[in-house]
Order: C-alpha cells, then structure tokens, then sequence
C-alpha cells in the first residue's frame, strides 16, 4: 500500500488489486468470515453477520445471501477520482449477482463549505475558492443544516463568472437544488445522476447503521472489553507510523487514551465527543477505523476504498488478526484521474526546466553560446588553473575567469534576455497547466459529455 500513488495521466486508473481477482477474493471472504467459533458480546460472527444484513437490506429486495459489496465516501461533491467507486461497486456487484451498497458517511464533519474553482484569464489561470454556505464551525453532515439560504441557492449563479472562459457549460446548474441539509442535498444530487447513467446502488447514512442492532453488539463488545482492544488499537496505530515513517500523533489516527473507546457520542444539538466505556451504544458513531472495522467483519463481503482508506485500513488488517484472531478480508484500492477538458498550453514542466537552465547557462557559462574562436581566450585560461595548494595564485585565477566571464556575458546579453523572456511565458504556461489539470475538481464542474461515459465503463467489469 505505501507504493501506492494517485493516478497523474488523464483517464488513468489505479485498481489494486485488479477487477479480474475480485470474484476469487470474494469467495475466500465469505469463507473466512463465516465463522461460528468467534463471538460478538455473544452473537457469533455468522449471527451477527446475517442480523446486521437483515437490518442494513430490509425495504430492499436484496437477497442476503448474495455477496455484499461495499464502498463509502462522505456526503460531499468529490472529484471523479472518488465517485469513480461508486460505479466501480456497482459493475462489480452486477457481474458477481450480489448487493451494492455505498455508506454515506455522515457523522464525519463537513469542513469547508466552498468549492475550488479554475480561473482562466488570457495567458494566467489561478484558483478561487467560492463559498456555498456560510462556515459555523465543524458539524457533522448528518446535523449540517444550510445555514445561509440566499447563498446555497446562488451559488451556480455566482459561480457562472468563474467558468466564462471554459468552453463549456458544468453540470452544477443543472444539477444543484435547495434543501435544508447540506449532506442530504448532495446526495440526492449524486443519486440523480447515478441513477439516469444506470448505476443504481443502496445507501446506507453512517448515522442510520449506527441505529441497528448489529452495530450496538459490536460498539458494546468493544467498550465491555476496552482495556484489550485499546492495547490492540494503538499497538497497530504504532505499528503503521513505523513502518510508514508517520510522525504526526494524527496519522493514520490518534491513539486512544486511556478510558477512550474509538466511538465518537452523538449529541441532540450537533455536536459529539470522545466516548468511553460508560456511553450509552444508542449515541455512539464510530471513527475511521471502526466504521471499516465493522463493515468488513460484521457486514460486508468485500469493500472498496480510496488511496488514503487503502493504506489506513493496513491498521484495521492489524486489529483484525489481533483482535478477532482471523487474517484480514481482501479489499481494493481503486481511484482515477479525469481533467476537466480544459484549454492546455504548449509548454510543460520539461519545458520549463529547459528554458530555466538555459538561463542559468547563459548567465555563468556565456562561451557555449560562442563560436569556438570566441571563446578561445577562456579556454586558455582555463587550461591554466593553478594547483589547489596555491591559494594565492587561485584566488587571483578566480577573479581574472569572473572577469572574462564577465566580457563574454556582454557578447549574449541580448540572447540572455530573449531566454528570460522565454522562462516567464513558459513559466507561466507551466504554472496554469499545473492548475487547469488538477484531479481534485468536483464532478459538478465536468460537462456531462466528459464525465458520463468515464463512469460508465465500470458499470460494465464482467
């Protein structure tokens, strides 16, 4: 996993590993946790597993006894990188006949409430970060209610400025629409194209599953036996930071202290803190790694993360076989890399290196631009460089070299000033191509000519 890095090229894919070994990876998942030896605060794993999927599919006509594939993200706009799972999860239950069902994180907070834009003007482009809401702290999505009205609706009319230059019309004022939750807005607008680009997946809210019986046997299993999993949990947290070379105390996640339970306690008026093993499971959300903890044990036959998710879940594959005493289910890495079809300029990064050491060149070695014969006088005192013990008569050969360095110089100021000219446009090229090709957009500034038949090809893995 640490060798894992995000797709540069446009319409790159990274699948680790590939969609031809995941029918074989499922199966051994389902073997390896259908298990009746071990116990869940006194369910087996095979009961619980079988009452967390009653509760999870019921409304649905889903047969629980079809593989269940899963995959999750936050309820926000992401780029195509990340929704690229969605249909990914979809294509891949199709061609297995199992259940697709993507949890909608919602009890982690929403952070920023604007969304990144590129700025084309003439030669220059730059980012400009447009606000959607007003910021009022950090709420988790399930209680983030849209806070200013006037500034959600207005926010593709306000945006429409910014994408004057692009060459064509973003999917957002087709697609955005009021509502009172921000979460839940962006949701329905996810599903609403899903849906007409025939990817039809269940989702599940974090909020609701944290609901169901299944998951207070676990949360409870895991506060009436704390202390042991705790050891487990931050023994694996260290494990990862050394291996990785992570120095930060909040990567890949904070170790517990002591009386901590990896929960977070959901409050009435938005706002949550740290459990223990006193809090009442009714309240409780899970962090991280025991909402992925939760799904690829309790729940789930296989599950699909990002880059990030990927090499975090190294650490819940820890706690696995520490804590349950069983080798970790397979999961999958994927992401993608889709630039929005933007204008690109001639020069490249390469480019500028070459106009940029050209420069530094024409500055400090003027003779490889002058005829041999030009030159000839440098190149005869160059030859006579003195022996380094002769600190003297080097210091002297230094000064009479910057000297005819200098004379030189003279001979291509004018071509030394057509290369600075160069560096900049090149310079500035490079700098606006870095911007206009960036992965991270949202998929709501794609046109949907672009960004429709990406997605689709995962729909169709068999």
């Amino acid at each position: 996993m640490a060798r894992l890095r995000a797709p540069t090229r446009n319409g790159e894919v990274l699948a680790e590993p590939g969609f031809g070994a995941i029918p074989a990876l499922v199966a051994a998942n389902r073997r390896k946790l259908d298990r009746r030896d071990i116990s869940v605060d006194g369910q087996t794993l095979r009961e619980l597993r079988t009452l967390a999927r009653r509760e999870v599919l019921a409304g649905s006509t889903a047969d629980l006894d079809a593989p269940l594939i899963l995959a999750g993200h936050q309820p926000e706009l992401a780029h195509p990188g990340v929704w690229v799972k969605n249909f990914a999860l979809n294509g891949l239950a199709r061609h297995l006949g199992g259940t697709p069902l993507n949890l909608i994180v919602d009890n982690d907070t929403l952070k920023n409430p604007s969304l990144k834009f590129p700025v084309l003007r003439g030669e220059n482009a730059h980012i400009e970060l447009l606000p959607f809401d007003r910021l009022d702290g950090e709420r988790p999505y399930e209680d983030r209610a849209v806070l200013d009205v006037e500034l959600f609706r207005s926010f593709p009319d306000r945006a429409a400025p910014l994408w004057v230059n692009w060459g064509f019309e973003p999917l957002l004022p087709k697609v955005w629409r009021l509502g009172q939750n921000v979460g839940e807005v962006f949701t329905a607008i996810r599903c609403q194209c899903e849906r007409r680009w025939g990817c039809s997946n269940l989702d599940l809210p974090v909020s609701r599953l944290s609901r169901t019986r299944a998951f207070g046997h676990f949360a409870r299993q895991i506060l009436n036996d704390l202390p042991r999993f705790r050891a487990i949990y931050n023994a694996a947290i260290r494990a990862y930071r050394k291996a990785n070379r992570v120095r930060s105390d909040n990567h890949p996640a904070p170790e517990l202290a002591e009386g901590e339970a990896p929960f977070w306690v959901h409050a009435d008026n938005g706002q949550r803190r740290r459990a223990t093993a006193a809090s009442d499971v009714q309240s409780l959300r899970p962090r991280a790694l025991t909402l992925t903890l939760f799904a690829r044990v309790c729940l789930g036959d296989f599950f699909i993360h990002g880059i990030g998710g990927g090499k975090y879940d190294e650490v819940t594959d820890a706690i696995i076989r520490d804590y349950f005493g069983i080798e970790p289910p397979a999961y999958q890495v994927l992401s993608a890399t889709l630039h929005l079809p933007l204008r690109a300029f001639p020069s490249t990064v390469e480019d500028q290196k070459r106009a940029e050491r050209r420069v530094r060149d024409l500055h400090w070695n003027p003779q490889m631009f002058l005829t041999s014969g030009e030159a000839t006088e440098l190149l005869r005192l160059a030859a006579k460089e003195p022996p380094r013990r002769e600190h003297a008569l080097r210091q002297s050969w230094f000064r009479d070299l910057r000297a005819m360095k200098d004379r030189l110089r003279s001979r291509v100021a004018d071509r030394a000033a057509d290369a600075e000219r160069d560096c900049d446009r090149i310079r500035t090229e490079a700098r606006a191509n870095a911007i206009l090709q960036r992965r991270d957009y949202s998929w709501v500034l794609y046109p949907e000519e672009t960004l429709r038949p990406f997605l689709q090809r995962f729909l169709e893995l068999g």
